[in-house]
């Protein structure tokens, strides 16, 4: 009874174990079949049952060949041969099945051949779909495509026709559209499968995915938009909804929009698909932007050599400083004012352009007196400098208060004031300007004296000064001052006519001198200008190659989908150098716009031994080369500290490579005052004077790789810190530099930086 008993235990076993095993296979995610030695299914699972679309029973005992489609039937019937006999066969290979309502899909199969108690041979096959995957290559493919096509467009319409066309022919998405945002709002500018889609949603309100997805700046899938509280009606039957933003870095530019009459229609592919061609759109909106950039940079600095040309040849006061404000307007701005002070700052005389006559009548009855003027022009306006312009943003509390006398208790939104004449800009045409924005400048001689100021109003394209936008209009700063001096000037000629004989000499050598300091401010204000640009080529550059990066990027990705069953160790190595060098040529990329754009500071609190630290974490060091580290834990600064371990970081990697055959780094800070004295020194091979003479000079290098901005960049992010970079070398000997830094930041940003473009060929710089 016992020995029964436990067979019967080992049969419920073995019978559970089997059912086990039958649920497996039974609901794998992969087909899977058993194919007996006259070419028929002996097992077939319910996935094999999904990929045929045949009932698991009507399978059972058909031949297998029959369901492939007539251009595989040869080669899979050799394969399945040449395993029933024990030879060499793939184990992988992909072929196209025939469904029984005639679709063909792509299937992966993997085969293997084992024997039953009898001997027979059976082949175990897995079978996996992979229709969709290869539809999703080929849309990723097209993507890259449509890409070239995105960025030769000539005009945004071109770059919208060309998106919808890709949204519906390519990817499949038969509603779609295209909102931008347009100020405080997002709008539709081009669809496709609507009737009647004009829409624009207030983008500080709570209706529209998109207006979440543009707030957001992350794409967003709807499922079922009927359980959707903020979704905005575009075509009635719509189920469901996917909105990506498009963007550039952090900027919201607008949103693409698909919609079907699906529930739970799409998915992660199609966000990632819409995700690629949103970066291309960004990417092509943004070409398309700076070749606009860079017509109109072409057209004002043809216009800057024409108007320096026909003010030279100008002898009228009046006429010439008329000349000087009508050219500024050309640079942007609607209204000019150019207006005569004395040694007092108290207005003697204006000049106009721009303004009617009431307006002119009207700026003189609330002019303000020399006393405002002269605190506008002190060291409590002094943060609100850019170049040599001063710009009072009204949103800014203290200027209100101090400039426009509203209290301060009272709300941004409900202030109001009456200074100056009032802007004839509309809301719609502010994009970040306000019509009470200030924006002036001294107009001061060569030795100093404050002569006039110019004030400018009311932008063209509604927007907030900046450096670059002001930077070439300094040479008309040095062009009036000097005018107005030198009217002044010829009227004490007229007046002391009776001592023009005894003076005559010495007034003549002191206008060709005046003469001769106009002549130099001049070049080095041309040679600032060439400066600007070439920064601006250089960002405007770093972005473009950013195009093919993206291209090749969206290609190796489709090269390991596609070959990620084939990859063998020589074509991983070659896709792993492909992916390294767009990684070095990003970096490359990332150099130059770092070059190219205003440093701005973000400080923290650290300590110098801190840094160091940090910093030597981010260095590779050979183990022939010692590091010393004497740095100290004290005294806390304030600092951006990501960019000074960027500063720190390149010193110790070039000590490095100063040191190829090995040697020593020793570190030490020094507490002087209110600063911290770094000092970095190598044993390494040293420098030439000619190579120290050039060691500022971007685009420079010694090295086989590299763009030459490493040092230039840590120079300006030093400067902007307020403190200053030396370096000391000795050929075959080593060598030092010593960054010193400010205690505590000042003002925490950079200043005009091709102000002195002279300075960037020294090899010790002070701010």
């Amino acid at each position: 009874m016992k020995d029964e008993h436990d067979i019967g235990l080992k049969r419920l076993s073995i019978r559970k174990n089997e059912d086990f095993f039958y649920n497996i296979v039974e609901n794998s995610h992969e087909g899977i079949v058993i194919i007996n030695d006259k070419f028929r299914f002996m097992y077939v699972n319910r996935k094999v049952s999904q990929i045929l679309g045949y009932p698991k029973d009507e399978l059972i005992g058909q031949d297998f060949r029959k369901f492939l489609d007539k251009e595989n039937r040869g080669i899979v019937e050799n394969f399945y041969l040449l395993r029933q006999r024990g030879k060499e066969a793939p184990e992988a290979y992909k072929i196209k099945i025939v469904r029984k309502d005639g679709e063909k899909r792509d299937v992966e199969v993997r085969a293997t051949v084992i024997r039953d108690c009898e001997g027979k041979p059976k082949t175990i096959g897995h079978l996996l779909d992979i229709t969709e995957h290869k539809r999703l290559e080929g849309k990723l493919s097209a993507l890259n495509i449509h890409g070239q096509k995105l960025n030769m467009a000539e005009n945004i319409k071109e770059i919208y026709k060309l998106t919808l066309d890709i949204m519906e022919k390519t990817l499949g998405f038969r509603y779609a559209s295209i909102l931008m945002v347009k100020g405080k709002n997002l709008q539709v500018e081009a669809y496709r499968g609507y009737i009647t889609p004009t829409l624009i949603l207030p983008l500080d309100g709570e209706r529209g995915v998109t207006v979440k997805a543009a707030k957001t700046g992350k794409p967003i899938i709807i499922s079922d938009i009927r359980k959707e509280k903020s979704y905005v009606i575009g075509k009635p039957g719509m189920l469901s909804e996917l909105a990506v933003p498009i963007k550039i870095g952090k900027e919201v530019l607008g949103v693409l929009n698909v919609e079907t009459d699906r529930i739970n229609a799409f998915n992660q592919d199609d966000l990632k698909l819409l995700e690629i061609l949103a970066s291309h759109v960004a990417i092509a909106i943004l070409n398309l932007r700076r070749k606009n950039e860079l017509r109109e940079i072409s057209e004002k600095l043809a216009n800057l050599m024409k108007c320096s040309t026909k003010i030279m040849h100008i002898r009228n006061m009046h006429t010439r400083l008329k000349t000087i404000a009508e050219a500024i307007r050309k640079f942007g701005w609607r209204r000019v004012v150019i207006s005569l002070r004395d040694e007092n700052l108290e207005i003697t005389d204006q000049v106009t352009s721009g303004l009617t006559e009431d307006e002119v009548k009207l700026l003189w009855e609330r002019r303000a007196p020399g006393h405002v003027w002269r605190e506008r022009l002190g060291p409590k306006f002094e943060k609100f400098r850019i170049g040599e312009f001063y710009y009072l943003p009204w949103r800014d509390p203290w200027v209100r208060e101090h400039v426009h006398g509203v209290p301060p208790d009272v709300p941004l939104e409900k202030a109001t004031t009456y200074w100056g004449v009032p802007s004839k800009l509309s809301p719609e045409e502010m994009v970040d300007w306000h019509p009470q924005d200030m924006i002036y400048a001294p107009l001061r001689t060569p030795e100093g004296k404050i002569v006039g100021i110019l004030s400018m109003d009311d932008p063209v394209d509604g927007r907030r000064p900046t450096k670059e936008k002001l930077a070439p209009l300094e040479l008309f700063l040095h062009q009036a001052a000097i005018t107005i001096e030198n009217a002044k000037l010829i009227n004490d000629l007229k007046t002391a006519r009776k001592q023009l004989e005894t003076y005559a000499k010495e007034l003549e050598l002191k206008v060709k001198e005046r003469t001769r300091q106009l002549e130099e401010s001049h070049k080095k204000l041309l040679k600032a200008q060439r400066l600007a640009v070439i920064g601006e080529l250089a960002g405007m550059i770093g972005h473009d190659l950013r195009n093919p990066l993206t291209s090749i990027s969206g290609a190796v990705y489709y090269l390991k989908k596609k070959l990620s069953s084939q990859l063998n160790d020589e074509l991983g190595e070659m896709i792993e150098l492909i992916e390294k060098n767009i990684a070095y040529s990003n970096k490359i990329i990332n150099d130059l716009l770092d070059y190219s754009r205003e440093v701005v500071l973000e400080p923290s609190l650290t300590t110098p031994s801190k840094l160091i630290k940090e910093s030597l974490s981010m260095v590779k060091i050979p183990e022939n080369i010692q590091v010393l580290n004497l740095t100290e834990n004290r005294p806390k600064m304030q600092v951006d500290v990501g960019k000074i371990k960027r500063v720190f970081s390149n010193i110790i990697k070039n000590a490095v490579d100063a040191m190829p055959e090995g040697g020593k780094l020793i570190i030490k800070s020094l507490k002087t005052n209110d600063n911290v004295k770094f000092t970095f020194t190598d044993t390494g091979i040293g420098m030439s004077k000619e190579t120290l003479s050039k060691l500022w000079t971007p685009l420079f290098t010694t090295k086989p790789k590299g763009m030459g901005f490493g040092l230039p960049i840590c120079k300006r992010f030093v400067e902007a810190h307020e403190g200053s970079i030396t370096v000391k070398s000795t050929p075959n000997k080593g060598t030092t530099f010593t960054v010193t830094l400010p205690i505590k930041l000042k003002k925490g940003g950079e200043k005009i930086w091709v102000k002195n473009p002279e300075s960037s060929l020294l090899t010790t710089t002070k701010t």
